[in-house]
């Protein structure tokens, strides 16, 4: 945008104005003092209303009187990637329902503690988030406020919920997931495997314990597994760390068999039947709800593959 223009423009703002919006633009920042030494002017008040509004508008290529309707805590690394995958689709169906625009409040630090499994992720901005999870751009816009901070995803759950309306303070309410945003995926390619992931007990993984299960449980899917598989129907393993394959490997899949997870969220977004294994009466409340097979026991998951792959083979 022409700074000239810009200029201009803020030149025109009343003093009230130049208040209203700088002030405005502060607080969806999460201004830190050295974030707001950056606009100091001299002890001229107005000039530094002015350079405020003017760095917004540089930054984001809109002036400050748009409105945004929602403001949302988001936390690239926090919480595990399943964590993520939920709060993406609900803050774009969310955007989607209320039809408005979005400002996104980007923590991007890593705790020392939490640089296990996927390790830092270092995207730039939302949108990066976005193409990372397959997910389908909104048709709404959405501005990214980089905080060079570490917050714990539970904490801006927390912080959420207490919120009870949007109207109260257009704050995202982390709800209780229904459907998920759309994925962009090969819908066209030829379904030809059974996908599996297993959270073992003993071994090094992240998970809840209630979705483990046992070496012995999973010696008697790998021994079922072996009998079900034929040149027609071959069981492929997901990828720990490597997301973009996983989406491959779903998109050719007749279904997953899987502890309760990323990956059962992704083949749940994609459509895939999926059987989940899970202890939680909260999931197994959800997975029945959403249609899939989820009866927090380990031998009835085994029993229910068997039966579809039967099926598969007719």
């Amino acid at each position: 945008m022409n700074e000239k223009l810009i200029d201009n423009v803020i030149r025109d703002y009343s003093l009230r104005e130049l208040q209203i919006y700088s002030s405005k633009i502060l607080s969806v920042c999460g201004a830190t003092n050295s974030f707001i030494k950056q606009f100091k002017a001299d002890n001229d008040s107005q000039q530094f209303y002015k350079n405020v509004i003017k760095w917004y508008v540089k930054k984001y290529r809109e002036f400050p009187e748009k409105k945004h309707d929602l403001t949302f805590e988001f936390s690239l690394n926090s919480g595990g990637l399943g964590d993520k995958f939920v709060m993406i689709s609900n803050i774009l169906s969310t955007m989607e329902q209320l039809k408005a625009d979005s400002i996104i409040n980007f923590y991007k630090k890593m705790r020392w503690s939490e640089s296990k499994g996927w390790g830092e992720l270092k995207f730039k901005n939302f949108y990066e988030v976005i193409d990372f999870f397959h997910y389908k751009k909104s048709s709404y816009k959405i501005h990214t406020n980089v905080i060079n901070e570490y917050k714990d995803c539970e904490d801006i759950i927390d912080f959420n919920l207490k919120n009870k309306s949007y109207a109260q303070n257009n704050t995202y309410i982390f709800s209780k997931l229904g459907k998920y945003w759309p994925i962009n995926y090969d819908k066209t390619v030829k379904k030809e495997v059974i996908t599996f992931m297993f959270y073992i007990k003993d071994q090094k993984h992240v998970g809840d314990k209630e979705k483990w299960i046992t070496l012995e449980q999973e010696k008697i899917f790998n021994q079922l597994k072996k009998y079900l598989t034929t040149k027609k129907l071959n069981f492929v393993r997901l990828e720990d760390v490597d997301y973009a394959k996983n989406v491959e490997l779903l998109s050719r899949s007749h279904l997953l068999i899987a502890s309760e997870g990323m990956w059962t969220h992704l083949s749940r977004a994609m459509n895939i039947d999926t059987i989940a294994y899970t202890k939680s009466p909260a999931f197994i409340e959800e997975f029945t709800y959403q249609g899939h097979f989820c009866p927090g026991n380990f031998e009835e998951c085994l029993t229910k593959l068997k039966e579809k792959c039967t099926n598969l083979m007719k």
